[in-house]
């Protein structure tokens, strides 16, 4: 879990700017992100890379269990093929695919 010091991580836009590298240096010291805002509102997070990195993989975890739930999903409602139907239409899309191949002339 992320956790930031509202006091300390959320700041105005302009006072980010000034002290961006003072910023960059803290984010990676604490690990804490640090909201920008700008007219009063939120206009962005920054993070440092490893914890972007973490982002990320979650974010890949959870995308691939959510394939894994649509997937269980169609097989509980009988949406599968057995093999010889997945061989059955690979070979007639690939006949169809091979019959608008233009012949090469013989030489």
């Amino acid at each position: 879990m992320i956790n930031f010091k509202a006091n300390e991580d959320i700041l105005p836009l302009s006072e980010f700017r000034s002290n961006l590298a003072g910023y960059i240096t803290q984010t990676r010291e604490t690990g804490r992100p640090i909201i920008v805002t700008q007219n009063g509102r939120t206009a962005g997070v920054f993070v440092n890379a490893s914890t972007w990195d973490e982002i990320q993989e979650k974010l890949d975890k959870m995308e691939a269990y959510e394939d894994l739930l649509v997937a269980e999903g169609e097989a509980d409602r009988g949406e599968v093929y057995t093999t010889a139907e997945v061989e059955r239409i690979m070979n007639a899309h690939i006949a169809k695919h091979v019959a608008k191949q233009p012949r090469k002339a013989a030489v």
